[in-house]
């Protein structure tokens, strides 16, 4: 168990480990065998100010150089292509800063899934080594995501924009920067010898270790100015202008982990109505079983409970898992993490709640921090209860008022949330230069579910949360029909509301901590006080229309 981690009553036994004799040395600690060196300015391989030497069992950067030099950067490259892998090694700094950086903090870094290394920055993802920075993210001409701090004024000072644990609190936060800094995470380094790890699994996540402390998560890598997912690579270890040893670089390759059918679970429940649950479907894809355990960890663990601490599955095999939520602290999101075997052959699933005190009014959650439990990283125009009703558009919000089919197929439209007053709620859709009301489904009654009207993924008349549809063949508006009055998209259609926007449109790019294209968050007002939270849904396969 790594101290720091907050753990749930379970225990945490292991899956079966891979033998440590299957650590492999990339570093002999003699020579630079399997090591290539690329230096700012001179042809790869070629280093003739030997500002990359081996000394004492250790890469030592920058060994004998003058302290009053102007020194350049470079990056040492391993040969191989890797991976699945956990890459482990220690690191020290050394006395000795140079210009251009020597008023500034002492800087280097762990590179992987590198390409075009003949370069002193290549294309890869940083694993930062940063006097109180190690293990801070730093995207260099590819992409992914992490979590964000919501509230920047509560992270450390540091460098780049603050990062946090997910099973800490942490809001997925999309990409499409270059350099993308994510860090001001809790420090875990020291004076002395740290030990830095990274455990990366293809294009799909990779955790960030520093002395035993997990720093970062990340995931969903892709290139950013190409098509494509980033899955491999190569490793690098970096010189930028401060004296620092490396040693005792080992790595053990990995089989593909196990798997689950989703990534995150997003769950509500009222503090004194029963307990909600879901349910996680995992999977051993190898050809061999695999005992395992399950443990909850993050700042809310106490809140969630599996009905088993451990597993077994054969291969290929696939088995679910429960997942209870109940409110332990009122009302607000909730974040914690189910860990379902180690970090090296296991899987990690982000646990989200929303915990209600009582039902509506002001007991009911903001939609941001709705759209936050969802994964949906997105801006919705403020963290309050109350949104603006009179702006054409909030936050991250578009003024769509009408819909157009996408590609071929059907359309699909899924309740998200809903926190109205209970009864059956008609929603469908009106065809452009009509107001005639298509209805596609009802939002289900509170009869059969006590908080059907007050919770995320709240059910539909007939028990599902989804519904498939042909596009008309002109654009069209969503619609939702409450008790007041019928909400639109579109703001000229006729209606009774006293504000001028009923309903707000937003671009999703990720659901539930997935990519995803061609869909749109809408979210209804049925009242006036513009929570927009009333029915909100996901439509999929649609653009704007004409």
């Amino acid at each position: 168990m790594h101290p720091g981690l907050v753990i749930s009553a379970f225990s945490c036994v292991a899956l079966t480990a891979m033998a440590e004799s299957e650590w492999r040395t990339l570093f002999n600690g003699k020579d630079l065998s399997g090591w290539s060196v690329t230096i700012d300015k001179q042809k790869p391989g070629e280093d003739p100010d030997h500002l990359v030497q081996v000394r004492d069992g250790a890469i030592h950067m920058y060994p004998d150089t003058d302290p009053s030099a102007t020194v350049p950067f470079g990056v040492v490259t391993y040969d191989k292509i890797f991976s699945r892998f956990h890459l482990a090694l220690e690191y020290r700094w050394m006395e000795k800063k140079f210009n251009p950086r020597k008023t500034q903090i002492r800087d280097a870094g762990v590179i992987y899934h590198a390409s075009e290394t003949n370069k002193v920055w290549p294309d890869s993802i940083e694993y930062q080594i940063q006097e109180g920075d190690s293990g801070d993210i730093v995207f260099i001409d590819e992409d992914g995501l992490t979590w964000a701090q919501p509230q920047p004024d509560l992270a450390p000072e540091g460098q780049g924009d603050p990062g946090l644990l997910p099973e800490n609190g942490g809001t997925l936060r999309g990409g499409g920067k270059n350099y993308a800094y994510i860090g001001r995470f809790p420090e875990y380094d020291h004076a002395g010898w740290n030990r830095a790890e990274v455990i990366v699994q293809a294009g799909e996540s990779a955790e960030h270790w520093l002395n035993g402390h997990l720093r970062a998560r990340l995931g969903g890598f892709h290139h950013l100015n190409r098509e494509g997912t980033l899955t491999k690579g190569k490793i690098c270890l970096q010189l930028e202008g401060a004296e620092i040893q490396y040693r005792n670089v080992e790595i053990l390759e990995l089989d593909e982990p196990l798997s689950t059918n989703k990534t995150l679970l997003s769950l509500s429940a009222v503090e004194d109505k029963p307990v909600r649950q879901g349910t996680i479907t995992a999977t051993n894809p190898l050809d061999h079983p695999l005992s395992t355990s399950l443990s909850i960890t993050g700042k809310d663990a106490d809140a969630f409970s599996t009905t088993t601490n451990s597993m077994s599955l054969g291969g290929g095999k696939s088995a679910e898992v429960t997942v209870h939520f109940k409110p332990v602290r009122g009302a607000g999101r909730y974040s914690a993490g189910l860990r379902i075997g180690t970090p090296d052959q296991g899987t990690f699933v982000l646990l989200q709640g929303i915990g209600l005190e009582a039902f509506e009014g002001k007991n009911e959650p903001a939609l941001q921090e709705i759209v936050h439990a969802l994964g949906i990283p997105l801006k919705v125009g403020g963290t309050k209860l109350e949104l603006d009703t009179k702006a054409d558009v909030i936050g991250d919000g578009v003024a769509v008022p009408y819909f157009a089919k996408a590609e071929n197929g059907k359309l699909k439209i899924t309740a998200l949330a809903r926190f109205s007053p209970p009864g059956a709620t008609p929603f469908g859709y009106v065809v452009k230069g009509t107001t005639e009301l298509s209805e596609l489904g009802k939002l289900a009654d509170s009869t059969d579910v006590a908080d059907a009207h007050q919770c995320l993924h709240p059910p539909l008349e007939g028990g599902s949360m989804t519904v498939e549809f042909e596009a008309p063949e002109v654009g069209f508006a969503l619609y939702m029909k409450a008790r007041q009055y019928t909400s639109f998209t579109d703001p000229a259609q006729p209606s009774e509301a006293k504000i001028p926007h009923t309903a707000r449109v937003f671009p999703v790019t990720h659901f539930g901590g997935q990519p995803i294209a061609n869909a749109y968050l809408v979210g209804f007002e049925e009242a006036a006080n513009g929570d927009y939270q009333d029915g909100v849904f996901l439509i999929e396969n649609v653009k704007p229309a004409p």
